[in-house]
């Protein structure tokens, strides 16, 4: 099962002219470290608007195994990737009472949640319904 890691980065030492970080949100292959997609970050706009236009970009995630960090875990994504045939494993921090509430009705037709009272909590989902290992 192939693996695609989603995150941003700021780049040190790069700027545009007026002075804005050039910001870059990529897809990497978790086996390889490839990079399969990256889109600059706009400067009137952020990674979560990006997310799908860079998946767009990338031919066949069925089957894929797409994570990404805190700020992606929006319903949206969740919808987009199913959508798509994908699995998604996305990160709920405990200071995101909203997300940790809400997250347990996530897309999906199985979940798991780890919660050691306090820290982050993973949400993982399955779109075949298979569950996954304890």
């Amino acid at each position: 099962m192939r693996g695609l890691a989603v995150d941003g980065k700021s780049l040190r030492g790069a700027a545009r002219a007026k002075g804005r970080k050039i910001h870059l949100l990529a897809a990497l292959e978790h086996a390889t470290g490839l990079v399969l997609a990256q889109l600059d970050v706009g400067e009137k706009t952020n990674e979560i608007t990006c997310f799908q236009p860079l998946l767009d970009t990338v031919a066949d995630l069925a089957g894929t195994v797409v994570t990404s960090d805190a700020m992606h875990t929006q319903r949206e994504h969740a919808d987009y990737l199913l959508a798509r045939g994908a699995h998604y494993i996305v990160i709920v921090k405990g200071n995101q009472k909203k997300h940790a509430d809400s997250s347990r009705s996530f897309p999906g037709k199985t979940s798991r949640f780890r919660d050691a009272s306090g820290a982050s909590a993973t949400a993982a989902r399955r779109s075949d319904g298979s569950r996954s290992p304890p």
